[in-house]
């Protein structure tokens, strides 16, 4: 199921609900009951929560197959996407794709390792990010995102996919020149931490949908030129590792793990011009399975 959070145009209530066939949407809200009420309830309420979700989703395709419309049932196209989730923490996986290594001119960490993210940097699908008037090169990562299911810690490779609830698409908007600064004095913080700096979305792809992670096309473009274009195959330390070693942080149910990017990125191009993020652009972060994430730029100084 690819579950989702979205508001109307005329009501800014934030609601819950899942995309049928055709693209519509079910608002879980509206049916009420014993339904979760949020994307969070119904991680928290683990196989029961997935098990309601799932019973108003089959009544809903039902009757739409029978009678050509369904009670609570919207357009997609008439509901504006929200982030899924403000998730309590996101743990970042750094140099997860040698290519990426390479073109950054760095070297593979021996181990999982990388950078929180903060919650508050969280914005959604086509929201407009915005460019931190202190940074010269603002750029884009792509990243398939893990969506724990349940609160665990010290968790082991061998089940770390029992911990798993689905998965999503995050773009990890950095300020390079500050990152590196910052890494040379040994901590990632305000380089990768800015209002809009964590796009994520457009929903929540339940597990039971992609059943190797390790398997999926990732490309972004950029003004409609393919920028990176790579397969989760590559990264060099697998979910289940990141899993493990990230989980001695304690995970709660909708925290999320952003597991690395592959290479085609800003900080990478060596050509003419530059590929740093510039106003107007607009960024198309497309995962296999997932969907496709999309934010437009915006540069206030240029505004």
């Amino acid at each position: 199921m690819k579950l989702l959070t979205f508001h109307t145009v005329t009501d800014a209530t934030r609601r819950f609900g899942v995309l049928l066939s055709g693209d519509r949407v079910l608002d879980l809200c509206a049916l009420g009951g014993a339904l979760p009420q949020s994307l969070l309830q119904c991680i928290q309420q683990g196989d029961a929560g997935l098990a309601a979700v799932r019973g108003a989703c089959s009544a809903a395709e039902a009757a739409l197959a029978r009678d050509g419309k369904a009670e609570h049932v919207l357009p997609l196209s008439s509901v504006e996407l929200d982030a899924p989730l403000r998730p309590g923490k996101i743990m970042a996986v750094g140099r997860n794709y040698a290519d990426h290594v390479a073109e950054g001119a760095g070297h593979a960490y021996t181990r999982v390792a990388g950078f929180v993210k903060l919650s508050s940097c969280v914005v959604g699908h086509e929201t407009t990010v915005i460019k931190p008037s202190w940074t010269a090169s603002w750029d884009y990562e792509n990243e398939l995102a893990v969506v724990i299911g349940r609160a665990c810690c010290d968790v082991q490779a061998e089940s770390a996919y029992d911990v798993v609830f689905g998965y999503t698409i995050m773009n990890d908007l950095s300020a390079r020149d500050v990152q590196m600064a910052e890494r040379e004095e040994g901590n990632i913080c305000i380089g990768k931490n800015f209002p809009t700096a964590a796009p994520l979305g457009p929903w929540v792809v339940t597990k039971d949908e992609i059943p190797d992670p390790h398997a999926l096309h990732i490309v972004t473009r950029i003004n409609g030129q393919v920028r990176q274009d790579s397969t989760t195959a590559k990264m060099i330390y697998r979910i289940p590792a990141q899993i493990a070693w990230y989980s001695h942080a304690g995970f709660e149910p909708g925290d999320i793990i952003s597991t690395g990017t592959p290479s085609g990125v800003g900080l990478g191009y060596k050509g003419p011009g530059t590929w740093y993020l510039q106003h107007g652009d607009r960024i198309e972060c497309e995962v296999e399975r997932i969907g496709v994430l999309a934010n437009t730029c915006r540069d206030p100084s240029k505004a």
